[in-house]
This record gives structure tokens, sequence and C-alpha cells, in this order.
């Protein structure tokens, strides 16, 4: 194609709307082929505490730790649709997609038309939201709030009018509802607007910043017991401190974060070369009406603070979480694409930016390490192998204590379920207040006992474990309870005289997936009175 016909197409009037159905298509290819893949424990978690009373959901996520937003959304959305994957992904599919033309709209307010183009293939090719957009999660959602919400506070800021704060405070009110990180976010946006407005001597605009946040703050004040008490009783025990390197990328899981390492170095440099310039020039005496700052050091510096926020946060208190990251990361693709755009041969540059971070989405669609007749977890495929062979009544025990919701999901309302602990009567919820002191003071072996005892000749019990113990940079803290307790759990079965192992099944050949998990189906073959079938004497 000829340049002067590039340049004609390019110029259509219709061109920039034919470009985002192509990339949302393109998105939705990236993104859909894991809607119908099985849960994990988390998703799991989420679809049983949604499943409840809506009344019921702040008992529920006192003891979870999390904000409510994304579970009243869940609640209503499976009571219109279900409780399948493909019905819950779906709903965390919506904002996926729409994160593409959110981010198009973004950058063509900010920063012109080429680099709302480039933003929209950033996004529409970002390896975090092809992964997590279909996971029955607030992730997506987070994602598309904190895009919009960034995007609203640095029009506002400019002085594009009323409406802008409005839309940015409740949509940063959303953030907040929805994941705990949003508390960095606005953070990192008052601290970037409050040093934009010192810089320029602007006390007005200080004073709409300050106010700005204070009424953020206010919006969440209603759920500000329920945090309290969540940092009490639950937190993030699992969660690592983090190393340097974990500023860029999760080691866990490099799909989930290809490109972050470039996204935040380009984020780095972007704040270093818009510094000089700041520090060279000298403020106005009176600050010109809606001039503001700089829209790309200012939409540079949130995400970026965002990130340092959360990352010297998590140096002190179990918080960090490379999952809760897109927050930042992903918007961050806007200013990004706005540098690009303001390169000097824009077109090739951006071009060629654009086809290096998209290239991170191939992983997502040509790596076997997580499949899709498995997907994060194995235990759909155990239920697969096992399932026919399960009587209704058998007692499934999940060593594992978080892992029990999966389980209970996937075998259904047929079994009873046990864990260390003992009976579990609400099996697809998970109680993580004070769960590593509360497994430290219980003996999964006696709590077990008796329930082994009372199962007639002919039971069945079946044992899901995972193939592998918190590991990784999981806190000994939290890491060692679970596991003795877990292998306690496991050898109070295996090691029972009365029960006889029929079959079990391990990780498919095939899959890698990140939380591998293995199945041993027993049958009580010795009655509890203590005489052997044979005669001999009992236990």
């Amino acid at each position: 194609m000829s340049r002067r016909r590039l340049d004609r197409l390019v110029a259509w009037r219709h061109f920039d709307a034919l470009l985002l159905v192509a990339l949302m298509a393109l998105a939705l290819v990236l993104h859909g082929r894991t809607l119908w893949t099985s849960y994990w424990g988390d998703e799991a978690i989420a679809v049983g505490i949604a499943a409840h009373p809506l009344g019921s959901l702040p008992h529920y996520l006192g003891d979870d730790g999390s904000p409510p937003l994304y579970y009243v959304m869940l609640h209503y959305w499976m009571r219109m649709f279900g409780q399948s994957e493909l019905a819950t992904h779906t709903l965390s599919l919506v904002p996926g997609l729409l994160a593409v033309p959110a981010a198009w709209w973004s950058a063509n307010q900010l920063f012109g038309r080429w680099a709302a183009r480039a933003a929209a293939a950033l996004v529409a090719t970002c390896a975090y939201l092809a992964y997590y957009s279909t996971e029955a999660r607030m992730y997506a959602w987070l994602v598309l709030a904190a895009l919009l919400a960034v995007t609203c506070f640095v029009l506002a800021y400019r002085g594009a009018g009323r409406a802008y704060w409005v839309a940015t405070t409740l949509l940063m009110a959303a953030v907040l509802y929805l994941q705990y990180y949003g508390l960095y976010l606005l953070a990192a946006t008052v601290i970037a607007g409050t040093a934009a407005a010192v810089r320029r001597r602007s006390w007005s605009q200080l004073r709409t910043t300050c106010l700005y946040g204070a009424t953020c703050v206010v919006l969440f004040l209603p759920w500000a017991p329920q945090l309290l008490y969540q940092v009490r009783n639950t937190g993030a025990p699992w969660a690592p401190h983090p190393t340097a390197l974990d500023f860029f990328g999760d080691s866990f899981n490099a799909l989930a974060s290809a490109a972050w390492a470039a996204v935040v170095v380009a984020l780095i440099v972007a704040a270093l070369y818009c510094l000089p310039l700041r520090l060279s020039a000298r403020p106005a005496a009176v600050p010109a009406p809606g001039a503001g700052a700089s829209p790309l050091g200012l939409f540079t510096a949130i995400p970026l603070l965002t990130l340092i926020l959360a990352w010297l946060v998590g140096q002190i208190v179990n918080s960090w979480d490379p999952r809760y990251l897109g927050i930042a990361i992903v918007p961050a693709l806007v200013p990004l694409a706005g540098g690009l755009a303001r390169a000097r041969g824009r077109s090739w540059v951006a071009g060629l930016a654009v086809l290096a971070l998209a290239g991170t989405s191939v992983p997502v669609l040509v790596d076997k390490t997580v499949t899709v007749g498995t997907s994060k977890s194995d235990v759909a495929y155990l239920v697969s192998e096992l399932g026919s062979l399960l009587q209704p009544g058998a007692l499934v025990i999940s060593p594992e204590v978080t892992d029990t919701p999966v389980i209970a999901f996937d075998l259904g309302d047929k079994y009873r379920y046990a864990t260390p602990f003992g009976l579990n009567t609400d099996p697809m919820v998970v109680n993580w207040s004070h769960l590593a002191a509360r497994l430290e003071h219980i003996n999964a072996y006696s709590n077990l006992r008796p329930l082994l005892d009372a199962l007639p000749l002919g039971a069945q019990v079946l044992v899901v474990n995972p193939t592998s113990w918190g590991g990784g940079e999981t806190p000994r803290t939290y890491a060692g309870p679970v596991e003795e307790e877990a292998i306690a759990a496991t050898n109070a079965v295996v090691g029972d005289p009365q029960l006889q192992s029929e079959q079990s099944v391990g990780v498919p050949r095939y899959s890698n997936s990140l939380y591998p998990m293995n199945a041993t189906l027993f049958v009580k073959i010795v009655p509890s009175s203590g005489v052997s079938p044979s005669g001999e004497g009992g236990i």
C-alpha cells in the first residue's frame, strides 16, 4: 500500500471506530480462550461468598479480607446467569474488552489521535488483561475503574470542568471498594497533584486536590470498620516481602506479568526525563487558568508512585501481591503511548513498540503451562477421573484448608467435606482470620479421627492434596502451619488401618498448572468396632 493511500486510510473519519472494533476482536481472541476453564481456589471462594444472601456478605468478607463491590456485582450476575465458569468469567471479560476503547478515549483526550491508537493497541494486547480478564476475580474491573479514574483526574486537574472532578471521585471510590490497592492509587494521585500544585504555587489546585482526596476517603468511611477488622484479623499472611526484582514483574506468574519490566522502566525513564524540564521551568507568578501540570508528567507519576507505595508498604506488612498491580501497570500504558506518539517518526516508533508489547501475549496463546482443560488448578480433572466412582455421602477431605471451595464446587453438595479443623458445613468459603495461628493450636489427627471412625463399612473417603506446600516466597509463618497440619490430616487417612486405597490420580501429563493437585480414593474395609474382616485383632 502506497504512503498516500495509507495516509488517506488513516484520515478516514471511520478509521478509529474500525480500528477499535478490530482491536476488541483481537482482545476477545487473546482473552477468550480461557472462558471455559475450571476455577482455581480464589475463584471458587469468590463464587462461594457471592452466592450467600446479600445481607450476609459483610460477615463473610470480614473473614475473607476483601472489599465488597465485586462480590455484590458477582452476586447479582450469578442470579441472572448462574455460577458456571463461563458465566462468571464473562463478567470479567466485559471490562477487559471495554478497557480498549477506554484507553483510546483516555489517550485521545490527553495526547492526541496517534497516542489513542497506540494506547488501544497496547491495552488490547496486554498480557495482564489477557490472563485476568477471564478470572472470576475483581482484577479486570479494577483496571478499568483505575484507568478511567486517573484519566478523569488528569483532565479535571487541567481544568476540563467540574463534571470530571465528580467522575474521578466516584470512579476512585469504586476502585477503593473493588480492591484495597486502591488506597495506594488514591495516595499516589493526591501526592502527584499536590506536588504539581506546590511547584506551580497554585493554591487553588492544592485545595481542590486535597478536597478530592478527602471526599474519596469520606465515601469509603462506611467500609472502614470492616477494613480495620480485616487488617487486625485476616490481612495477607501468605504475601511475601517484595524484593527489588519483584518491582518489575511476577516471578510466580510470568504469563500475566510479561512486559512489566519494559513498562516500569519506561515510566522511570519518563519520570527522569520530565524532572530536569520541570526543575528548569520557572513557575508563573499567577498560573494560567486551566494550564495545570503536564498531562504526560502527571499521568506518568501516578502509576509509578502507586507501584512505589505498594512496594514500600510491602516491606513492612504482608500485603504485596503482583495480581493487584494491574491497577498501575495497565493505566501506565496510556502515558507510555503518549510518549511514543511524541517521538520522531512516531508512526513507526509507536508501531514497533506496540508490536513488541503485543508479542508478550503470544505465550498466553501458545504456552501449555496453563491448559484449557485444567486451567490454574487440576481439581476439575481429578473430579472428572474420580467423580463417577464417588457415592453420595462420601467424606471428602481437603488437607489444605483453602482448597476446599474449589473441590466443593467441582464435586457438588452430595458429599461431606472436612479439613484439618474437622467437618466443614460451609465448604464454599474460607475463614482467613488468624488462619495460621488457629492451625498451630489444633490437632488434625484428633479432629478427623472421629469422622473416620463414624464411617460405616464400605464408606468412601476422598483426599485431595496439592503436590507441594507453600514454597516459593510464601512466608514460613504462614506456610509452616498450613503444611504441618495438611500433612497430619493426610497421614490420619493414609495411616488408618480401617481404610484401603482404591485409586489414585495425579497431575495429568499434559498439564503444568499453577496449582497442581492429586487425589486418592479410600474405602473403609474394617469396621470401627475393632474387629477386622479376617477375624484378627482390630486396631
